[in-house]
């Protein structure tokens, strides 16, 4: 009977990590290119001594798949239409993003609203003093009046389980898991935003889900618990 508690208050620990993962997703169902958080579950079964112990291994996995595009007119805002990221220089590394909610700092590069620098196959873009026209075609070549000042750098990875969520929709990644073999299929959208892939319908559907089966784990504990405390009552009398 101790063994049917332990079983059910892990599965009491297990219905908490969702119910904190779908409130994350849900916080961030209108943060531009974030991708929702899963998480997955298996019991694990062995045996010590001759008894047969049961646990419940808890699976955290990222689910890139993507978002809608959304339109917003703003030259600095870009969406990536297909495969890839785009490549960030931070105080902490390089990092990858689909948000592509952009901006020019005083210094002239184009920055996060963190600050991070947006990195071109040349190094991070910078925009020339002087200004102009800012157009950035399908292949990430950005040009000004014109003329040719840079491209994006658009990152595609051959293993995406390798990505580490490093918050702020950002991605650190090991370079061996980064795949420049393979065709680049995106397009660049200038003036378009990738809103989040969280669909606040299913989230909140999963979210009444593992309510009931919290309550119904939660039951199981608290019969079990007075079957133990009748059992020791009648072995006292």
């Amino acid at each position: 009977m101790i063994d049917e508690i332990e079983l059910a208050s892990s599965g009491l620990d297990a219905y908490a990590n969702v119910q904190e993962t779908i409130a994350r997703n849900l916080a961030n169902a209108n943060t531009v290119g974030f991708k929702k958080n899963m998480i997955s579950f298996k019991t694990i079964m062995s045996e010590t001594n001759g008894t047969e112990t049961s646990t419940i291994q808890t699976n955290y996995g990222i689910d890139y798949s993507y978002g809608n595009l959304t339109y917003t007119g703003n030259t600095l805002n870009m969406a990536i239409d297909g495969d890839g990221f785009f490549a960030l220089e931070t105080a902490k590394g390089i990092r990858y993003t689909r948000n592509g909610q952009f901006q020019i700092s005083n210094t002239g590069e184009v920055v996060t609203d963190t600050g991070a620098k947006v990195l071109g196959q040349a190094g991070p873009i910078v925009i020339p003093k002087g200004g102009g026209e800012i157009i950035i075609d399908k292949k990430g070549i950005i040009n000004i009046n014109g003329k040719e000042i840079g491209r994006l750098t658009i990152t595609n990875f051959n293993d995406l389980t390798k990505l580490e969520p490093t918050g702020d929709s950002t991605f650190a990644a090991p370079e061996d898991s980064i795949d420049n073999t393979g065709e680049a299929k995106f397009n660049v959208a200038q003036g378009y935003l990738e809103s989040s892939n969280v669909s606040v319908v299913t989230e909140m559907v999963d979210m009444i889900t593992n309510m009931r089966s919290y309550e119904a784990s939660n039951n199981v504990i608290k019969t079990f618990s007075d079957l133990m405390e009748r059992l020791i009552s009648n072995q006292n009398i």
